[in-house]
């Protein structure tokens, strides 16, 4: 039994969360949305896997509002903005020195923040969540501190 435990923390990481294909994207980081049920426009400013969907993040009113796609309608048009290109992308294999060993990761979610791209990635296994505290097991890195991996 402790054998199939230590396989199972060795190697959550490289399963992706969504499952074999990636499912698509509502809409394109830095796109114009609309919310629903109202003429309130904003833009998706980062997306992140979570409870089996996509979560926007949509800035709005000077907030971040985190909604699923049913709450917002894409337009197409993508704000030009000063942001350069995101080093990694959704669904790509890393590396994180978590400890004395890098660790592989999936990159599960991008956020733009301050021109400046964020990278999700689990720092513990969805299995033991029932173990876990009010903790995320989510944790968000700059690019400096992933290295990506020919998987």
């Amino acid at each position: 039994m402790i054998n199939q435990i230590v396989a199972l923390e060795s190697c959550w990481h490289s399963s992706v969360p969504w499952g074999k294909d990636m499912p698509p994207l509502a809409v394109q980081i830095l796109e114009k949305v609309f919310l629903s049920n109202s003429d309130i426009s904003g833009y998706c400013c980062g997306v992140q896997w979570e409870r089996q969907e996509w979560i926007y993040a949509i800035v709005c009113c000077r907030e971040i509002l985190y909604l699923s796609q049913k709450e917002f309608s894409g337009t197409n048009l993508v704000e030009k903005a000063p942001v350069a290109t995101p080093a990694f992308q959704l669904g790509d294999m890393v590396e994180v020195d978590f400890s004395e060993e890098p660790s592989r990761r999936t990159i599960q979610g991008i956020f733009s923040l301050k021109n400046n791209w964020l990278y999700a990635v689990e720092w513990r296994s969805p299995i033991l969540e029932e173990m876990a505290s009010a903790q995320s097991r989510i944790i968000w890195l700059a690019d400096v501190d992933l290295v990506k991996v020919n998987a």
